[in-house]
């Protein structure tokens, strides 16, 4: 049983189409991705996937129950969501180890919550488990972008999502920044319980080498491709997608994308 299924669904917001006969799944501990440009749909299909927005066509279910038809909290605690451009305002006074253990409660402070002692030692394995042991007792406001990013990972990991979306995780970070989440994500395979995961970018060089199925939205929300990343990250899908004329490279399972310059002069 898919953990995520799309079913002939349609979104428009007034009279702008944003996703257009939308067919897709993901399936259990597979790793996924949703790619296309700006202003494609990526994060409206998040939202329609956990229940805050509602097609006007179609399906979406979540473990199997049709969302519209069944309570949506209950199916909630079963997804982790993190959203790299979304402030999360937690207590300056928290530290990285209490903003990790916050995750059981959802709250942004754990001044009036009391974690028992295991879930204060399973939040210091999901810290060890994102490479941040030695952050643990460090304000959260002093990480840095990409060491808050993997927090907040451990964060929704604690909970033990069945189905982990994230909203492009590595976004404003620098080279290392960006590896070191896309390590993170790809360790998360090896934790006993791991989830499905869902990426949701607009870089190829963002794939992580085990995602075994790409969805490639157009600018009108149409889907382009859906399927393996051999299949979809072609050219011609790609150019397609972006509307500029794309050559995709692939090495040791990472995908690049890159512009002939000669067509700039095209795109001003």
């Amino acid at each position: 049983m898919a953990v995520l299924r799309f079913q002939n669904v349609y979104f428009s917001r007034g009279t702008q189409e944003i996703l257009h006969d939308l067919d897709w799944a993901v399936q259990p501990r597979q790793i996924a991705a949703v790619l296309g440009a700006n202003g494609c749909g990526k994060s409206t299909l998040l939202r329609l996937a956990t229940g805050y927005l509602w097609p006007q066509r179609g399906t979406v279910q979540l473990f199997g129950a049709t969302l519209g038809e069944v309570a949506v909290a209950p199916l909630r605690q079963r997804v982790g969501i993190v959203e790299a451009n979304t402030v999360y305002p937690f207590d300056k006074s928290m530290t990285a180890l209490d903003m990790v253990v916050s995750g059981y409660f959802s709250t942004l402070t754990i001044g009036y919550v009391h974690p028992t002692e295991m879930q204060w030692a399973h939040a210091r394995e999901m810290l060890a488990h994102v490479g941040l042991s030695d952050r643990a007792v460090q304000l959260h406001a002093t990480l840095s972008t990409g060491q808050r990013m993997r927090a907040l990972i451990a964060r929704a990991l604690v909970r033990k999502p069945e189905l982990l979306l994230l909203d492009e995780p590595t976004a404003g970070l620098d080279l290392p920044g960006r590896e070191a989440v896309l390590a993170t994500l790809a360790r998360l395979q090896e934790l006993a319980d791991s989830p499905a995961i869902v990426i949701v970018t607009h870089h190829l060089e963002e794939l992580l080498p085990r995602t075994a199925s790409v969805l490639l939205l157009s600018l009108s929300g149409h889907v382009v491709a859906s399927g393996a990343p051999d299949a979809v990250l072609t050219d011609a899908n790609l150019s397609a997608a972006y509307g500029v004329s794309i050559h995709v490279d692939e090495r040791n399972g990472r995908f690049h994308a890159h512009v002939d310059p000669r067509a700039w002069e095209d795109m001003v």
